[in-house]
């Protein structure tokens, strides 16, 4: 049940934005497949990342991306985490300035008690072109004391 909660959270906040996208004049409600990978502690790769990304326009530069990533651990995704958010984001030009909160979930047949985390910021500098968007993504994690660091390619419909 502790796993389901964040999810109902994620889409009520959807319901709720909704309405905002009236305000964008021309600006439509996207949605991207995001790829990419995550570090832990260095910079070499320790998760691949998979999840998609709703972009809800509220203004002419600002939007309001919820978004639940799939984190697999080593490339594979045995055990993974599970990782809903929502990040406010700023267009200046081609150039994406986001920042938000997420939460993680470690999902594991190995684990039968409360994997979650603390929530956490996420920081993301992007740039995007008519359909597509390549991020650098920095997750404080609290729990370890460390920064992840990621590289993500958002595919957009």
């Amino acid at each position: 049940m502790k796993r389901v909660r964040p999810l109902v959270i994620l889409a009520g906040l959807l319901i709720l934005c909704g309405p905002l996208s009236a305000q964008t004049g021309n600006r439509k409600v996207g949605f991207l497949i995001n790829l990419g990978f995550m570090t832990r502690e260095g910079l070499s790769p320790q998760w691949m990342t998979l999840g998609p990304e709703l972009v809800l326009p509220v203004g002419a530069r600002l939007s309001i991306n919820p978004e639940v990533t799939f984190w697999g651990s080593g490339f594979t995704f045995r055990s993974y985490f599970v990782v809903p958010g929502v990040l406010l984001n700023l267009g200046v030009g081609r150039f994406v300035l986001g920042g938000g909160l997420v939460k993680r979930f470690w999902i594991s047949r190995y684990m039968d008690d409360d994997s979650s985390e603390n929530i956490v910021l996420k920081f993301q500098v992007a740039y995007r072109t008519r359909s597509s968007r390549i991020a650098l993504v920095a997750v404080p994690i609290s729990r370890h004391d460390y920064v992840s660091f990621g590289l993500v390619l958002g595919m957009g419909f």
